[in-house]
């Protein structure tokens, strides 16, 4: 295995020096991947180089965007099964030993999970990803077939930290809380070792598409999961396209995100729990036919009081209809479980004659709210549902700017 000393001194890698390490794989996959063969994707000759179950070398590993011996083709790398990056899915994992890879993909790197597989990839406790993609070379995560209108051909990416969620206290002694629809005994969060320092890595110009495949335990997974993810890892510019199950979903944790777009995702666009405290901002939802929420959020779903109280903060805001059933989607807005929310700037376009928000599920008068609204300067076509307690009640619709900007990616549409 050979090591080219470099510093890793990014913005949101953690401050200190690793090796470029390779896996000793085959020499065409620049020794990262095991060599599968030419194939044809998004319409042009890869390189297929699958990569192993597990990546845990405590350095950096570099997928690139090329191979960097004859005959130089671009490569996909293929995630056959769940890839693993790190150590720290194990119980009681300790933060000062767990093993600190850092998985690097470069600019204009394609990322392919295996069609119709329990193929995704997870970031670990203590692991980090740094895939800083540009708004022309974006990284791409997508199946493996030859196009990227699919839905539910792969699993997604997962990202775990050891932030704090209010389903897993850190006072217990033990781990408690597992990953869902990942794997069994795959544990994520604060738990025993409590570290909201620690940095999951860094996703810039990244697009995740066609994913939500059912990965393990029959259970669909999101674009984009962040469990435990703590404010020090940074995400921005981020497009999920037609994902089978929610687009993004928070599991505890005070991770933002800034610029994201929102597509075709088939259940949910936005989804938080378990204490979620992070925000988000420059968001831009589009939702086709039979879609869920654009935004579902809860507290916590086994205890509405749980501490801390979910609190995410979310301003500018598009959230857009396009697909061809009027009224096929559920309510924009469900508040539920406990959960509180400050929510700025909104645009809700495309509803006409349906609700704007769920009442039965609003917020509980035992959730702490923010001083003042929590809805400011919100513009809508749908209906307000007006809730007694006044915990979900929209303000009167206004003029509001949301957020319109295209994004860097061009995606299929929603049919």
């Amino acid at each position: 295995m050979k090591k080219v000393m470099t510093s890793v001194a990014l913005m949101a890698l953690a401050s200190v020096s690793y090796a470029d390490t390779d896996l000793g794989l085959d020499t065409v996959c620049n020794s990262n991947g095991t060599f599968q063969g030419t194939v044809i994707f998004n319409g042009a000759t890869y390189l297929r180089c699958d990569l192993p179950a597990s990546i845990a070398v405590n350095d950096t590993v570099v997928l690139a965007k090329s191979s960097a011996t004859p005959p130089f083709l671009p490569i996909v790398w293929a995630l056959p099964g769940i890839v693993v990056v790190g150590n720290g899915q194990l119980q009681n994992a300790n933060p000062s030993t767990v093993d600190k890879t850092v998985l690097k993909i470069e600019a204009g790197a394609q990322i392919a999970g295996a069609v119709d597989s329990n193929s995704a990839l997870v970031i670990t406790r203590g692991a980090q990803i740094d895939a800083q993609g540009t708004n022309i070379d974006p990284i791409i995560f997508s199946s493996i077939d030859n196009d990227i209108t699919g839905s539910g051909e792969w699993g997604g990416l997962v990202l775990a930290g050891y932030g704090e969620s209010n389903a897993c206290p850190s006072a217990n002694g033990q781990d408690l809380c597992e990953m869902e629809g990942v794997a069994s005994a795959f544990y994520y969060g604060g738990g025993r070792y409590l570290d909201e320092t620690m940095s999951s890595g860094n996703l810039q110009y990244v697009v995740i598409a066609e994913g939500g495949h059912e990965v393990a335990i029959a259970s669909e997974i999101n674009g984009l999961t962040l469990y435990s993810v703590n404010s020090s890892t940074s995400i921005n510019h981020v497009h999920i396209h037609n994902n089978q199950d929610d687009g993004i979903e928070f599991f505890g944790g005070d991770a933002g995100v800034e610029n994201l777009w929102l597509t075709c995702n088939q259940d949910d666009s936005v989804d938080w729990d378990e204490g979620y405290r992070g925000s988000l901002n420059n968001v831009s939802i589009a939702q086709g036919d039979n879609a869920d929420h654009a935004f579902e959020l809860a507290n916590n779903p086994d205890s509405e009081t749980a501490a801390p109280i979910a609190r995410g903060v979310v301003t500018n805001v598009t959230v857009g209809f396009v697909g061809s059933t009027a009224g096929s989607t559920d309510v924009p807005l469900k508040l539920k479980e406990g959960t509180d929310a400050y929510f700025e700037n909104v645009e809700i376009l495309g509803y006409t004659g349906q609700a704007c928000n769920d009442a039965v599920s609003a917020i509980s008068s035992s959730s702490t709210t923010f001083s003042g609204n929590v809805f400011n300067t919100m513009e809508y076509d749908c209906t307000r549902v007006i809730d007694n307690t006044s915990y979900m009640t929209l303000p009167a619709s206004t003029s509001a700017t949301g957020f319109s900007s295209a994004s860097f990616w061009n995606a299929p549409s929603c049919d």
